[in-house]
């Protein structure tokens, strides 16, 4: 039986790098988002490459939606090996006229998520003494923007969140991680395409317990 990797907030650019690059070395591929649509087609283009794909639909900042979703998968494909919320909600604005709703909602997929997911999935990893569970991060979290301004409130939310997780799977076998992209993803970027970041989380995958990094800056 092929090793499962679920990918959160599927869809172009990082997820698709890491869908295509995980399924080259043997994994089934299990998508989560919110377009159905969008996910057919995702499953299609990897089917392409000779990638076996899955999908679960799930508003990802509803913890109930999302919990089904990832039930579903396990129903279907087992437990998956390696998770990657890669999800995240952006409206650029000038902070003078960003509304704190727009933030408090975008709060709920940018961190909300997040929280719900490991909550769901840490106990088993726990138990198991097993799990490769990675994020992906951006440079705001490093550092806030004016015009980015939710993504940037979201992306710091994010990554203390991720440490505060880490800290309950210290010398297990659970390996938590954030990669933190400090540059707009761009095919034709040779190092921010999404293939290129996806070798980071592919490092990642091959670390053991002596050398879990806990966070790529990159």
């Amino acid at each position: 039986m092929k090793k499962l990797i679920t990918i959160i907030g599927a869809g172009p650019g990082i997820s698709q790098g890491v869908a295509e690059k995980f399924g080259s070395e043997g994994f089934k591929i299990a998508l989560i988002a919110r377009t159905e649509e969008k996910l057919q087609q995702q499953v299609m283009d990897l089917a392409k490459k000779g990638i076996d794909a899955t999908y679960a639909i799930a508003d990802v900042g509803n913890e109930e939606s999302l919990k089904n979703a990832i039930l579903q998968i396990k129903e279907k494909e087992g437990h998956a090996e390696v998770i990657l919320y890669n999800a995240a909600a952006v409206s650029v604005m000038d902070i003078l006229d960003q509304n704190w709703e727009i933030i408090k909602n975008e709060m709920d997929i940018n961190v909300g998520g997040y929280f719900n997911l490991m909550k769901m999935v840490v106990p088993y990893c726990l138990k198991e003494n097993k799990g490769k569970l990675f994020v992906t991060n951006g440079g705001f979290a490093l550092g806030g923007d004016d015009q980015w301004t939710s993504l940037s409130v979201g992306k710091a939310a994010l990554r203390n969140l991720v440490q505060a997780f880490q800290k309950k799977t210290i010398g297990t076998n659970v390996h938590i991680a954030q990669l933190t992209v400090c540059g707009f993803v761009n095919s034709e970027d040779e190092k921010y395409s999404p293939k290129a970041i996806a070798e980071q989380y592919w490092k990642l995958y091959n670390q053991t317990k002596d050398n879990f990094e806990g966070e790529i800056i990159y």
